[in-house]
């Protein structure tokens, strides 16, 4: 889990610096823009959650921080690609980076808690 928590504290950090980006040193049109910070939130919030999964224990734990932050990764990169380069090409990978995040949570609702 000690890997997991290193992992979403880049996330976050990594977030926090798209945010900042976007909001003082790109230059991008309205609508880059918005799908920037889209994909900041949603890898900002993944990364938060990530470090709450990290103090509980299990594999099944591990595994749906992992996918939490593999998919919330894969989302948010492709967004990030696709405002800064207008490259289409990314544009598939936003599906599967989605799908992979959404059940990351849904393989959290079977893990169990930390046990006291």
């Amino acid at each position: 889990m000690r890997l997991l928590n290193a992992f979403a504290a880049l996330s976050g950090a990594l977030a926090l610096i798209m945010l900042v980006l976007v909001a003082h040193a790109l230059q991008l049109a309205a609508p880059d823009a918005a799908r920037m910070q889209l994909a900041a939130f949603i890898q900002l919030a993944s990364a938060a959650a990530a470090l709450a999964i990290g103090n509980r224990s299990g594999r099944l734990n591990l595994v749906a921080g992992a996918m939490i932050l593999a998919g919330a990764a894969l989302f948010a990169g492709t967004l990030y690609a696709l405002s800064l380069t207008q490259a289409r090409s990314f544009a598939m990978l936003a599906p599967i980076g989605g799908i992979t995040l959404i059940s990351g949570w849904i393989v959290l609702a079977f893990a169990a808690p930390r046990r006291p």
